[in-house]
């Protein structure tokens, strides 16, 4: 046996050793100390041997060699490389690794790693070491230019915190840019010690208020602009439709037709007009549109709109699907302009039941671009458009919106009577000064005109899933599964545990008018956020499929998205369905390969949709964040949401979240219970749905995340910081605590 097998062998069987130790107890002589630190450097390069921060050599137990992503925690410290992941149930297998075993690889790399069992941790977890990086995830890192104090040196700072202990080299690039920049680089390479970068584009600069808003659509690759690609195309778009053929469309621009959108909507895709008919029953029409005339496929415009999937709404702008010249041009439903629609007209009786329908494609011309305030007024005071000239109109209109305020009180109700349950919760509306900082946060709530539209849309979508289902065509459908067993069992231990009785009804075999049924008993007892909440978070996650199993939240049987084409693209699919099978009378023959195709793209726009939606939410809490940096020290009331191991969440009035952490309790340690709908913290309990009065103490603008402590505890946490600062103090300036011994 070689000196390298003695080395290993010696190794394996003990918890460490120093290079000493291991010198003496292998009885290797003192002139061979170079060549057994050349073995333990061999070693290391082979991932047998490592060595601690002591000094000690170990050889810890090869378990596996695994393939995954690198997750990095937020500090940078650590991260954990994840596999065998099951994509359906989302179940993997980590393995955790220390910031110096990354090698190279950063955040989102896919690694190969050598797991081990480490003899010297106590919880037995195991230990990743990245021997390689298969590939680069990371391309482009977004960051400020900043400088050091003293050597006035510039660096990059990246706004990632799982990036904030690499190094970068800037290297020159034909950009221009000055300290405080926030720019966008691109990884040049990957260096043993640093990363080069170049700088690609300025972005703008510390002091705008919305410069973390920007930062991270830049992150998340949010695309703005519209490529030049497709500017062919753009500038072939209409500016009207007078030299179009408008021959197979029915004439509807004498019809009292509106629009009724919110103050600030600049594309109007759904008009609509509603008639009592002699017989008794309603006339409604929903007149969407007709974007699939313009926007055919193989074009590059469609294939940007299916690339973006769906239009994004933030603070201060509208990120649209479709570019300016058809989304607020062309397709907008602009009062008095003639415009193409995709018209659904149904008759439905006074209980709701449509009696028929007819799907067509028409010309409309707007009357009126209505308002949802406008409109809640008239129903209030009865009063509208009283500066309008033309009165007759305004009498024409006055009628139309008395029928169809009762139209919509009749199907209402008649999807109540399915099971549809109102689960209506009052919105943040972030309001912002001219240059982008946060004026104000104000509670939006819903009025009757929005609940109006809303049943219209509704009934219109149903219509138009049922129609084509009739007809035997393929269908993009809007699917909602019923709630699994145990989202249903953590809704009834939440209940349980805010103090009410749950209602004797068996949920094992749910269904939408049973669900409903339980529902109205809580609402009953209770009714606040919390308990809709609760029971919104039991809800499936709604998706695009060409396979029907209904939609539960609607307690609809046939339901797809038709009625808005230039912000969805599934609608836009649903308007090319009709055209191409019901307009066009095309074979039938590739039913089968048009299934499969829109199956494909149903499954691109779940995940577009379910992205747009979290990037909405993300940049609220980034504003939300701003809004409160200015109000630390303030106490604020708020309702805990839900609880953790780690702490609980509340949710303040106007709907901002933080977090009040484990740690920031000084009367006892924090327990929470095994359903984590209660926690423990000494002689206090705190159940989910309570009200409590915390402090904000921090603000985190880069990830929108806000830090909060019990008022009750806030004194102690002022103490204990300061006693965290004087620690601090003491170990910079290597002071003692002790008194100072005087030496001559």
């Amino acid at each position: 046996m070689n000196i390298k097998e003695k080395v290993l062998k010696y190794l394996k069987s003990c918890k460490n050793s120093s290079f000493v130790k291991l010198s003496r107890d292998l009885k290797i002589p003192f002139s061979k100390n170079k060549e057994l630190s050349d073995i333990l450097n061999e070693l290391q390069k082979e991932y047998k041997v490592f060595r601690d921060n002591k000094d000690n050599y170990y050889a810890p137990e090869l378990i596996e060699t695994v393939v995954g992503l690198l997750n990095v925690s937020n500090k940078g410290t650590f991260g954990f490389v994840d596999y065998n992941i099951n994509e359906e149930t989302g179940e993997k297998d980590s393995v955790f690794v220390k910031n110096f075993n990354f090698k190279t690889a950063i955040n989102g790399d896919l690694v190969q790693v050598n797991v081990y069992k480490n003899p010297r941790d106590e919880n037995d977890q195991n230990n990743g070491i990245v021997t390689e990086v298969l590939e680069r995830n990371t391309h482009e890192i977004v960051g400020f230019i900043k400088k050091t104090e003293k050597s006035n040196t510039v660096f990059f700072q990246p706004i990632d915190a799982k990036l904030k202990n690499n190094k970068f080299i800037i290297l020159p690039s034909n950009v221009s840019f000055k300290v405080n920049d926030l720019v966008a680089t691109s990884v040049v390479d990957y260096k043993e010690r640093y990363i080069e970068i170049k700088v690609d584009k300025v972005i703008t600069n510390d002091a705008d208020p919305m410069v973390f808003v920007k930062a991270f659509i830049e992150q998340v690759k949010v695309p703005e602009a519209f490529p030049e690609e497709l500017k062919n195309e753009t500038d072939k778009i209409p500016q009207n439709i007078d030299l179009e053929d408008q021959s197979n469309r029915v004439d509807l621009t004498d019809q009292m037709i509106v629009t009724i959108d919110g103050d600030d909507t600049k594309d109007f895709d759904d008009a609509i007009t509603v008639k009592k008919l002699p017989n008794g029953n309603y006339f409604l029409g929903v007149y969407i549109a007709d974007v699939s005339y313009y926007v055919q496929e193989h074009t590059e415009i469609n294939k940007e709109a299916l690339k973006r999937g769906t239009s994004i709404y933030l603070v201060d702008r509208v990120i649209p699907m479709l570019p300016f010249e058809l989304s607020n041009g062309i397709c907008s439903l602009n009062p008095n302009e003639k415009r193409f629609v995709m018209a659904a007209e149904m008759e439905i009786d006074k209980f709701g039941n449509n009696v028929n329908c007819k799907i067509f494609q028409g010309i409309i011309k707007s009357k009126f671009r209505l308002t949802y305030k406008q409109v809640d007024k008239y129903f209030k005071k009865n009063t509208i458009l009283e500066e309008y000239s033309n009165q007759q109109e305004v009498s024409e209109l006055k009628k139309m919106l008395n029928e169809a305020k009762e139209l919509s009180l009749i199907l209402h109700k008649f999807k109540e009577n399915q099971g549809y349950i109102d689960f209506e919760i009052d919105e943040p509306k972030i309001k912002l000064n001219q240059d982008g900082s946060v004026k104000e946060i104000v509670i939006h709530k819903r009025g009757f005109s929005e609940v109006l539209i809303e049943d219209f849309m509704v009934r219109a979508n149903e219509t138009v899933a049922k129609y084509l289902f009739d007809n035997k065509l393929p269908l993009l459908y809007r699917i909602h599964e019923i709630p699994d067993f145990e989202k249903i069992n953590a809704l009834e231990n939440s209940l349980k545990a805010i103090g009410l009785t749950l209602p004797d009804i068996d949920l094992s075999d749910i269904n939408p008018q049973l669900f409903s049924k339980f529902a109205e008993q809580i609402k009953e007892q209770r009714n606040d956020d919390f308990v809709k909440l609760s029971f919104l978070r039991t809800m499936q996650k709604a998706i695009y499929s060409t396979d029907n199993v209904g939609h539960f939240g609607l307690a609809s049987n046939f339901y797809c998205h038709f009625t808005s084409p230039i912000r969805r693209y599934p609608d836009l699919i649903v308007h090319r369905t009709i055209r191409k099978y019901l307009i066009n009378n095309h074979s039938r023959d590739d039913i089968d390969s048009y299934t499969s195709e829109i199956e494909s793209y149903g499954v691109l726009n779940t995940k577009s949709e379910q992205k747009a939606v979290q990037i909405e939410r993300d940049v609220n809490d980034l504003k939300f964040a701003e809004y409160l940096k200015d109000k630390i020290g303030q106490t604020f009331d708020a309702q805990i949401q839900s609880i953790l191991n780690f702490g609980f969440f509340i949710s303040f009035e106007f709907k901002a979240s933080g977090l009040v952490h484990k740690t920031s309790f000084f009367d006892g340690e924090y327990e929470a219970n095994e359903t984590l709908t209660s926690a423990k913290v000494g002689q206090n309990k705190f159940n989910v749905g309570d009200w409590v009065k915390v402090v904000v103490v921090g603000v985190d603008l880069v990830e929108g995340k806000v830090d909060c402590v019990l008022e009750s505890q806030y004194p102690k946490y002022l103490e204990n910081q300061s006693n965290l600062k004087e620690n601090l103090r003491f170990k910079h300036t290597g002071a003692k605590s002790g008194k100072n011994k005087k030496t001559s």
